[in-house]
């Protein structure tokens, strides 16, 4: 599995954080989907899995699953 510095090395536009930080992120009202969009990485690639659904929900059960998040300002 790649360190989030190896998968900021290649990102060329999104930050990327770890699930926790992220999640946290969302906790504490700093990431809402109206501030952008983001996708789970799984430690190799991208997913397709957007952190929030189509109901602007955050994805919980994702964020459990994978290591990092590419997240996308507007």
């Amino acid at each position: 599995m790649k360190t989030k510095k190896q998968v900021q090395a290649e990102e060329k536009i999104g930050d990327v954080f770890t699930s926790d930080e992220f999640t946290e992120e969302v906790n504490d009202g700093c990431f809402i989907p109206y501030d952008g969009f983001g996708y789970f990485h799984d430690g190799e690639n991208e997913t397709e899995i957007g952190v929030f659904d189509s109901y602007g929900n955050y994805r919980y059960d994702a964020a459990n699953k994978y290591p990092y998040v590419i997240w996308f300002n507007k």
